[in-house]
């Protein structure tokens, strides 16, 4: 009786994470779907920072009911979830730089989270597959924060080959973010200081461990799953 009960609690509660995984994953390829709308409007930094404002939201909803873990991330994400909003309307813009340091810091904390979620979860689930590929994706939202963070604070640090002496915008950092994390590297952008080689080396061997782990992993539960099956 109080395994059929245990096992009805986690079913819901699989239910109830899909629906939120579910929800970020859609935010997360709307953005990306209406990238080249962000670059050719007229305004992209206020265009990307309404999108970070949807990321922000989604990405607090898909942690919520963890306990200490969706108290810790709401205090990172609510005040810059605030300041972009506010920006977006275009005052305190001079809190720009504070805001993408909190916003970093909340994508990191919820990615790890997230991450960490799906590694220990004990079965392999169409919310396991929601959550992964969710997850995923903030990595390389993340890292675009990282690098417009970077530049801002060392100018130069990124160079257009194509351009030279472009100013990038955070768009474009998202696109460079997330040609590293893929590993597919164009070459238009290219990370030319120290603190920005480092970024990118980091992000790409992230890159190419997050799928070879989560892929060993879905396929050792697949395996033991059959094991315990056959037993059984």
């Amino acid at each position: 009786m109080g395994a059929n009960s245990a096992t009805s609690s986690r079913t819901a509660a699989l239910r109830t994470r899909l629906h939120y995984y579910a929800t970020l994953l859609a935010a997360e390829l709307t953005v990306i779907l209406v990238y080249p709308f962000i670059v050719g409007s007229g305004e992209p930094q206020s265009v990307a920072r309404l999108c970070g404002l949807i990321i922000f939201v989604a990405a607090i909803y898909g942690v919520l009911g963890m306990g200490r873990r969706t108290a810790i991330a709401t205090a990172l994400g609510v005040p810059a979830l605030l300041i972009h909003a506010i920006n977006v309307a275009g005052y305190w813009l001079g809190l720009q730089t504070f805001a993408l340091v909190l916003g970093l810091l909340f994508l990191v904390f919820v990615t790890t989270v997230m991450i960490a979620t799906i590694l220990t979860d004990a079965s392999v689930t169409t919310d396991t597959l929601a959550g992964a590929v969710s997850a995923y994706l903030l990595v390389g939202i993340m890292f675009g924060f990282a690098y417009t963070l970077i530049e801002q604070m060392a100018p130069g640090s990124f160079k257009d080959t194509v351009q030279p002496g472009k100013h990038f915008t955070q768009p474009e950092f998202t696109f460079f973010s997330f040609v590293t994390l893929t590993t597919v590297g164009y070459g238009d952008i290219v990370p030319w200081g120290p603190h920005a080689r480092a970024a990118a080396m980091l992000e790409s061997v992230i890159g190419i461990m997050y799928p070879a782990v989560l892929i060993g992993r879905l396929v050792g539960l697949h395996g033991r799953k059959r094991e315990d099956a056959g037993v059984s």
